[in-house]
């Protein structure tokens, strides 16, 4: 490894008065400000611990570290004997390196050793551990109260589900079954449901340890883990347990008798055999649109409910016949008009799994069946089938977003996609205010918002599931997306996205979900780009 490119700063004097320290310790120099500029453009900032053993933390190792953590750079901790800040509860591996004072003469051919990915991983580790623990004295104290909850084993309290102001309506007729909705051929999707809408469960694990953290813990993954940076206070959210492990019981292989199992179409299969899902679809001023829509749900199997998000400042229709679809139809009053609102954690959503659809989008049971099964496969990541993908600009050194048919894709939008009703806190509540004042200001770019946020969380792609090509509305008005200007919004959305999380969180995948048990029929000119399952 040539070593003649890399550029390391020490300085052994200080320029001004340096600051108080400890007996062998390492004294701080020069004002925080200059401090912080060169660490801007340092991939590592060197942290030497205290020659006193017995010292296992001072004031001035932890200012090295915050300065360095809060610019991004990695900060490498001379001396194994330290202790981090919150070190029982941080995986402090994951942002900072720690090497043992005896091996100084190796350590530039161990930081030449970490990757490039690596590097942009551990950077971006720790600037999140920065934000998210030590940025503000209210995160702070906000740790110290989760770290002493957790230790005694209490709690955090149930963050905020948001209140449905429900609007009446009457509903008219039977609905129908719609002939092209109906167009499955011989394939029996599952049983349409006959008994009460029954809701995920919830707060499966609050208290101590369950049996499911400590059974056969040699052939499964070790222990309960969160798949999500959880902000300091740490609120439990309803159903999470599931989301972070779906086997909640012990049952044979397969729910049947004699090993033989369920057949497909007669079970959902998997450790959660009883599920349901909730329809979360946005509407403004369309009435008739929805109300097609709303009826080519009728006899959907595993639907819970369905939730109307009416965006309109103005009610519906007097003589608005609402169609019977045989379960609830629940339609939510907003404060205003935003996109935002099609992600709110509505109290009304009982179940785990939500279909995000547009009120003009045509999919037939099949397709939404087979998309339902696929997301419980893969209850972290966003499932649907519009699929999108992101693209650097060389000439103008931004990035793009594209729309064209590809086999990669690193979005699927949410005007058809499932996704875990976690993700509806972590974009109302966590997610950083100013990507939804952005949507409010363009009327624009919430399913990128939301693509960036899982994949964020996740560092997984979503998932395409396959679908027919295009989704057609011949009776529906002119929709936004035909608008030039939205394809220039939507590239500024990404751009300002990007500067707000501080890298690209999209990841791109080749990867899309198709099944020969639904009998789907492949254009023999886009067979090409698929993956079978």
């Amino acid at each position: 490894m040539d070593s003649h490119l890399d550029q390391v700063l020490v300085e052994f004097t200080c320029k001004n008065q340096p600051k108080p320290s400890l007996p062998t310790e390492w004294t701080l120099c020069g004002e925080r400000e200059d401090r912080l500029e060169v660490l801007k453009v340092s991939t590592f900032a060197l942290v030497i611990s205290p020659g006193d053993v017995q010292l296992v933390a001072s004031a001035g190792c932890s200012m090295r570290l915050f300065e360095a953590l809060e610019v991004g750079a990695i900060p490498v901790v001379l001396g194994d004997h330290s202790k981090l800040p919150y070190h029982h509860l941080i995986r402090w591996s994951e942002a900072v390196i720690m090497v043992p004072k005896p091996r100084i003469t190796e350590l530039h051919f161990l930081l030449r050793s970490i990757s490039d990915n690596d590097l942009l991983a551990m950077r971006r580790q720790g600037r999140f551990l920065w934000e998210t623990y030590f940025s503000t004295s209210e995160s702070i104290f906000g740790t110290i109260l989760a770290g002493v909850r957790t230790s005694i084993q209490i709690p955090a309290a149930p963050i905020r589900e948001e209140p449905a102001q429900e609007i009446p309506h009457k509903a008219g007729k039977l609905a129908g079954t719609d002939a092209n909705m109906a167009d499955n051929g011989d394939l029996d999707l599952g049983p349409v449901e006959v008994e009460p809408p029954y809701a995920s469960p919830r707060f499966l694990r609050n208290f101590t340890y369950t049996a499911a953290d400590v059974y056969h813990t040699w052939n499964r993954a070790p222990g309960p883990f969160h798949l999500f940076p959880h902000t300091p206070l740490d609120p439990v959210l309803p159903s999470e347990a599931k989301f972070l492990g779906s086997g909640t019981g012990f049952r044979p292989i397969g729910g049947g008798s004699g090993g033989s199992g369920k057949e497909f179409q007669a079970a959902l299969g998997g450790n959660v055999p009883r599920e349901q899902f909730t329809v979360v679809m946005l509407t403004y001023e369309r009435e008739e649109v929805l109300m097609n829509s709303l009826e080519r749900l009728n006899g959907l199997p595993y639907l819970n409910k369905v939730v109307v998000v009416w965006n309109s400042p103005k009610p519906p229709s007097d003589d608005l016949l609402w169609p019977d679809i045989g379960l609830p139809i629940v339609v939510v009053r907003t404060e205003k008009n935003s996109l935002n609102n099609r992600f709110l954690p509505w109290d009304a959503v009982e179940t785990e799994a939500i279909l995000s659809i547009d009120d003009d989008a045509h999919l037939r049971h099949d397709e939404i069946m087979f998309g339902f099964r696929v997301w419980r496969e893969a209850r972290d990541r966003i499932v649907g089938f519009p699929g999108r993908f992101h693209a650097w600009d060389v000439n103008h050194q931004s990035w793009l977003y594209n729309s064209n048919y590809s086999c990669e894709l690193s979005m699927v939008l949410t005007g058809a996609a499932f996704f875990h009703k976690y993700y509806a806190y972590l974009y109302s509540y966590v997610m950083p205010q100013a990507i939804r004042d952005m949507v409010d200001e363009y009327i624009n770019c919430e399913d990128i918002a939301m693509n960036f946020l899982v994949s964020h969380i996740t560092r997984k792609p979503p998932i395409k599931v396959t679908s027919r090509w295009t989704f057609r509305c011949p009776g529906c008005p002119q929709a936004l997306s035909h608008d030039d200007s939205h394809f220039h919004e939507r590239h500024k959305c990404i751009n300002f996205f990007v500067k707000v999380y501080g890298y690209m969180p999209l990841l791109y995948t080749q990867f899309r979900v198709d099944s020969v048990l639904f009998k789907t029929r492949l254009p023999h000119d886009k067979t090409k780009c698929f993956k079978f399952i």
